[in-house]
């Protein structure tokens, strides 16, 4: 069995959010019934989400690790969320995937109920998905996305402060950072279909003052929205399904 212990991420960070809350720590292993090998590069992805009762699962927090010994199933796995970021009468589940690179190779059918007031070790079973014929990333969409550290200018059309400039960069193959204007982050990046989106965020967790924390939140939730991108000159923009302008950015030089 290969144990993960997986970073923290968060994606309902409030700006009131205290930094001493206390830690709810979800465990248990994900697994598959087929015989298949896992690849050297696979991944491994766990998402808590909000059970709605249209049965819709919204994401909350997730952590993603390289496996860095692939070999048989189960996985292994442990990450924490601030307490703060769930709330005592809501529906909560446990979601897996693995990833190859930056596609999805096995996920599981339902995300498995959680109780936040009794957690209690889980199993995942995830199920093999079709593997694309073409890769997801279609790198020449507009190469000059790729290497290139953006400035953020401003966030929903509010200009960020300028003592905590927030940054972005993107790799080709998806890996996705910077620097929130307090914490180091990073997530994934996807383009399919002429669009962008960014899976959840994981980062440090410093403290800094109220208004920073603020604004990175603000980043946070904004990169969660976006579902597509343009590039005019050195300027990026980040948008939403509606073509509503999340973030712009700049080419730093």
């Amino acid at each position: 069995m290969f144990k993960i212990v997986l970073t923290l991420l968060l994606l309902m960070v409030g700006p009131g959010a205290a930094a001493a809350a206390e830690d709810l720590t979800f465990s248990g292993d994900v697994t598959y019934r087929q015989r298949i090998a896992l690849p050297p590069n696979a991944q491994l992805r766990v998402t808590l989400v909000t059970l709605g009762t249209d049965g819709e699962a919204k994401p909350v927090a997730g952590a993603t690790a390289l496996i860095s010994t692939p070999g048989q199933v189960p996985l292994a796995f442990a990450f924490d969320v601030r307490s703060n970021v769930v709330s005592a009468s809501g529906q909560y589940g446990l979601s897996a995937e693995i990833l190859s690179g930056n596609i999805v190779v096995f996920r599981d059918a339902a995300p498995v109920p959680v109780d936040i007031e009794a957690i209690a070790p889980v199993t995942i079973i995830v199920h093999p998905l079709p593997v694309p014929a073409e890769p997801v990333a279609t790198l020449d969409i507009m190469p000059a996305i790729f290497e290139t550290e953006w400035a953020v200018d401003s966030i929903g059309g509010t200009p960020v402060l300028p003592t905590a400039v927030p940054t972005l960069s993107i790799a080709p193959e998806g890996r996705a950072g910077g620097h929130g204007g307090c914490n180091s982050y990073f997530a994934e990046a996807a383009f399919a279909n002429d669009g962008l989106t960014f899976g959840p965020v994981a980062g440090t967790r410093m403290a800094c003052a109220p208004d920073v924390m603020t604004q990175e939140a603000a980043l946070f939730a904004a990169l969660a929205a976006t579902r597509a991108y343009r590039i005019d000159g050195a300027i990026l923009h980040l948008t939403d399904h509606a073509g509503t302008s999340l973030l712009e950015l700049h080419a730093a030089p």
